[in-house]
């Protein structure tokens, strides 16, 4: 398994930029399972989280993903963090 870090960019289902995020991907070594790729994105401002996205990455590398806000609580304070699935490969 392969872990990508780094500043991309997100873009709706019809190619438009909505805003610059940090991830981390987990990359599968073996393309056929599902999902083919996951992990962690922080977007620098409110998105609609629910719903299908295209990240793309520092290198140019772009792949569709399906976008879920978790919220998580601990010891009073609430966190969101968004995870990605990809639903189709990443690549250029």
């Amino acid at each position: 398994m392969q872990i990508l870090r780094g500043k991309g960019k997100l873009y709706d289902s019809s190619e438009n930029f909505l805003d610059d995020v940090t991830y981390e991907i987990h990359l599968k070594s073996n393309q056929p399972a599902r999902p083919l790729w996951w992990g962690e994105i922080v977007p620098h401002k409110d998105i609609m989280p629910v719903g299908n996205y295209i990240i793309e990455l520092e290198d140019g590398r772009r792949g569709t993903c399906i976008i879920r806000m978790n919220t998580y609580s601990s010891f009073g304070l609430v966190t969101d963090s968004f995870s990605v699935e990809g639903t189709s490969p990443i690549k250029h």
